[in-house]
């Protein structure tokens, strides 16, 4: 996985795709994430292998083998693991890369689909591998030189003592939970949800460890102390063999759960951000192609007619409206405060009502200190809103206006005022330019919408940029020799944004895609070594138990019982944190533009049906290495 990647980062054919340093960015970021991840499984397995070699070890050294001999063994045995490694991970990853990058081409939406071999990835991907064998190699000298020969021998069957209940911890741990919880479900806006987001992951990082290392011990001592519960065959033996070891299941069931749980964040999210793109460009583009000027509506009218005209381009369908340019701020209370507080960050943009009446056919009568408004992007319940000393009450709340987008660009909240004279509202966009410094004055900008073929679109804009907007100044050419002052008119077309925003999209769903197949992948490998540790601990234990008196079907009915709950448990706990994160899963991803709840919804309905059911495989899988060791 780490050279599929690095391949793909480090070919010569990145450069030419539209956007390859983006790509190389996310390519990069996904790297890091893998071999971060790579190096902790490596560590976790071998780790499990050293523990169940520790008789062998100590085997070795009562036979005559000193210490040094068995470090060199182990490490000797390392370094043909590493080689192995980097062959067949090399041959593998070439092969793969390939299939890979056609998935990669195909999310993005290009047609260049020859992959470029590059050698410096399979050096570099050697290097990352080498420097963690070596780190596996000082693991191994060291737990092998400080345990003595008897405790070499014991420690693979050296059990766990039953652990006691710690009530402090259990309730710190449903503490931390609440909490992460209570930062997941009150975010307020996508920026404030991308402050909190890591804040709550440590949170309910911390909660899960301590559920299973705390809360459900204190769960189990409580049904033990319960007779009637306890002492009935089924209950008694589940609940003494899951007391028993619960504090070894613990940290594996937290990490399956934190596992799962970043499967379904991360394919939920980049499924939800690809899939949502065509809707956000719907519900943006009231024609395909929109065109911003800074002035007012009569001159910028007349001057995209007349530059059109020139040019031999119909603009069809025309919609021109005038608006305030954005002032940007914290809006707390109906209160706006000309500063960036990042969880109340809110656009306001005013409209006169006569704009109103012209995109609606809508006659509204207000006074000079009362608004209608309208929140485009998040919500607004106030009965006034307040700006400095200038104060609107609100007359009435609408859902939206015709002929008008119902998204944003921009990341923050978006309110819309409909207030009744341009004179009303220039103190307000003065006092907004002056607290944040602007060079140019705030004041009306003119969006001119029109359906345009995606060549004249593309001829338009370069024409455009010829010419600089100051206010109500005259419109002024770049090259008549003047020195002037001023924005050039912006355009944006539905087909550039598209393969824009599919590039950018494509390049984070395959990320996403790799980095849960890789957490899919370690899921499958903790499961599979918990489930071999187990076998061999709860062994002895059943044979016991069949000596004792309980029936053959009896021990299977339990081992089945026991298991389903082991496993099962991590999934419904993962699908609970998930159910959280939602609301700040959606924050997240209209950062980006994707705003539909509804799909985003149903996206991540799916992946945890998806990612539930190969959980079911691997568990299905797995619990047979499992079941043979119990019943042999």
């Amino acid at each position: 996985m780490n050279l599929i990647i690095t391949t793909i980062l480090f070919s010569p054919s990145l450069k030419k795709l539209q956007g390859g340093s983006s790509f190389a960015v996310l390519l990069g970021l996904g790297l890091i994430v893998l071999t971060i991840f790579a190096t902790i499984f490596m560590i976790y397995s071998y780790r499990f292998l050293l523990k169940r070699r520790t008789k062998e070890f100590g085997l070795y050294n009562i036979l005559g083998l000193k210490k040094r001999h068995i470090v060199r063994i182990s490490i000797l045995e390392l370094f043909m693991m590493f080689l192995a490694t980097v062959i067949a991970g090399t041959v593998l990853g070439i092969i793969l890369a390939k299939f890979f990058y056609l998935i990669f081409i195909h999310l993005l939406g290009e047609n260049y689909f020859d992959l470029q071999w590059s050698p410096l990835a399979v050096m570099i991907v050697t290097v990352i591998f080498a420097c963690i064998y070596l780190l596996l190699m000082i693991i191994s000298s060291f737990s092998i030189r400080r345990q003595s020969s008897l405790e070499l021998l014991k420690n693979a069957s050296k059990g766990e003592k039953e652990p006691k209940s710690r009530g402090i911890l259990a309730l710190l741990g449903i503490v931390s939970l609440a909490i992460g919880y209570y930062l997941a479900v009150t975010v307020t806006s996508p920026l404030d949800a991308l402050t909190k987001f890591f804040i709550a992951v440590l949170f309910v990082i911390l909660g899960t460890l301590l559920f299973y290392l705390s809360f459900t011990i204190w769960l189990l001592k409580r049904q033990k102390k319960n007779k009637d519960y306890y002492y009935q065959p089924k209950h008694f033996i589940i609940v003494s063999s899951l007391l028993y070891r619960m504090k070894q299941n613990a940290v594996g069931l937290a990490n399956i759960t934190i596992l799962v749980t970043m499967t379904f964040v991360t394919l939920a999210t980049t499924v939800g951000l690809y899939s949502s793109i065509n809707g956000f460009l719907d519900d943006y583009f009231v024609r395909n192609t929109i065109i911003n000027v800074n002035t007012t509506q009569q001159q910028s009218n007349a001057f995209i007619d007349q530059v059109a005209e020139k040019n031999g381009i119909p603009l069809k369908h025309k919609i021109v409206y005038e608006m305030s340019n954005s002032i940007i701020g914290a809006m707390s209370h109906g209160k706006f405060e000309n500063k960036q507080k990042l969880s109340s960050l809110t656009a306001v943009n005013f409209m006169t009502a006569d704009t109103y009446k012209q995109l609606t056919g809508k006659s509204v009568h207000l006074k000079d200190n009362e608004a209608i408004v309208f929140p485009a992007v998040g919500s607004f319940n106030e009965s006034s809103v307040q700006f400095g000393h200038h104060t609107f009450n609100i007359k009435d709340k609408i859902n939206g206006i015709r002929n008008f987008p119902s998204i944003s660009l921009t990341a923050s909240n978006w309110l819309i005022l409909i207030v009744n004279s341009k004179s009303q509202i220039q103190p307000v966009l003065d006092a907004a330019s002056k607290a944040s410094g602007r060079q140019y004055a705030l004041g009306f900008e003119t969006t001119i919408s029109a359906d345009v073929t995606a060549k004249d679109a593309k001829k338009l804009n370069l024409v455009l940029s010829d010419y600089l907007v100051d206010g109500n100044k005259p419109i002024q050419r770049i090259d008549e020799g003047k020195m002037i002052s001023g924005t050039a008119p912006s355009l944006r077309s539905y087909d550039e944004m598209h393969q824009q925003f599919l590039a950018f999209a494509g390049g984070f769903l395959f990320i996403g895609l790799v980095l849960g197949f890789t957490f899919i992948l370690g899921t499958a490998l903790i499961i599979y070594y918990k489930q071999i540790s187990e076998g061999e601990q709860d062994k002895r234990s059943f044979e016991i138990l069949q000596e004792v008196g309980l029936s053959g079907e009896e021990v299977r009915q339990t081992i089945r019982s026991q298991v389903l709950l082991m496993f099962f448990l991590p999934i419904a706990v993962a699908i609970v944190h998930f159910g959280f994160a939602f609301i700040m899963i959606q924050k997240l991803i209209s950062l980006f533009g994707a705003t539909r709840f509804s799909l985003l919804l149903l996206t991540s309905a799916g992946t945890i049906a998806v990612v539930a059911a190969i959980y079911y495989i691997i568990y299905k899988q797995t619990s047979r290495a499992y079941y043979r060791i119990v019943e042999r």
